[in-house]
């Protein structure tokens, strides 16, 4: 897994990318609805935010109308200009984008909150960790940084060149064990301050993928089931999370990974 390697898949999917490669335009929204509402739960944006990773704005764009000012980087250049396109749409003077990796991007300017969402999965061990040290360095006493990524159930699973059926392309990623990312931040001066799974199992989407053939699948009743199901699932996924139990033994016996959300903290006195 090069960085070369890496901006070239990104490239290629910028002009078609949506949240989390989802194509239908009903598991996008849920999967953005569910994580902003969990994301702002627990967290209160404010201040300078550096946004690590853009992509195409998705989290530039919500943090923006509560802070004074937020920085997007991006190493792909078509995921940077359909960001500024969309800035621009909305007349929003308070957000900027650049294009740059999330390796080389330095700042001597600070940040309340630094956004890391999706990104470090990318990123080896040791360029990992030169990435949190560089982080620490840009984060004001007492900020936080946002850290959105896959991580692997039972094991660390590290994935070469794969096909993934989902992206419809070779994929590299490394999913490591939550644990092992809260040892990497805590070598880079960055302490645990709130660890979850960032939306249950979305039981609606399960059924929509596995049991509902092709055939069916653009169906116009079929895709009002599948919304409705996704409203029900969206009233009812705070507690899910606080009564994991309800699906956590159907998630670990059928899945290897999942998406959880890590918020860290910079010690005041630092």
């Amino acid at each position: 897994m090069t960085t070369t390697t890496t901006k070239h898949f990104w490239e290629k999917h910028a002009a078609k990318y949506q949240t989390a490669f989802e194509k239908l335009p009903e598991l996008a929204d849920y999967v953005h609805r569910a994580e902003k509402r969990h994301l702002f739960r627990v967290l209160k944006p404010r201040g300078r935010v550096l946004d690590l990773g853009c992509g195409t704005g998705r989290w530039a764009f919500e943090f923006a109308p509560y802070c004074d000012y937020v920085l997007g980087v991006d190493f792909a250049e078509g995921m940077i200009r359909r960001a500024q396109e969309e800035a621009q749409r909305r007349q929003m003077h308070n957000v900027e984008f650049r294009v740059e990796s999330v390796e080389s991007f330095r700042s001597e300017e600070t940040f309340d909150i630094i956004i890391l969402s999706g990104v470090l999965v990318y990123f080896p061990d040791d360029a990992l960790a030169g990435v949190l040290r560089n982080v620490a360095a840009m984060l004001n006493p007492g900020g936080v940084v946002v850290s959105r990524e896959t991580v692997g159930i039972h094991r660390r699973i590290e994935v070469q060149n794969e096909f993934h059926e989902k992206v419809e392309d070779a994929y590299s990623a490394i999913y490591r064990l939550p644990e092992e990312y809260e040892s990497h931040f805590r070598e880079a001066g960055l302490e645990l301050h709130y660890r979850e799974d960032f939306t249950p199992l979305n039981f609606p989407m399960i059924l929509y993928r596995r049991l509902v053939p092709a055939r069916w699948k653009q169906a116009l009743a079929v895709r009002k089931l599948l919304q409705l199901g996704l409203a029900v699932q969206y009233l009812f996924d705070p507690l899910l999370l606080r009564w994991k139990f309800l699906y956590r033994p159907i998630q670990n016996r059928f899945w290897q990974i999942k998406s959880m959300l890590f918020l860290y903290r910079k010690s005041a006195e630092q």
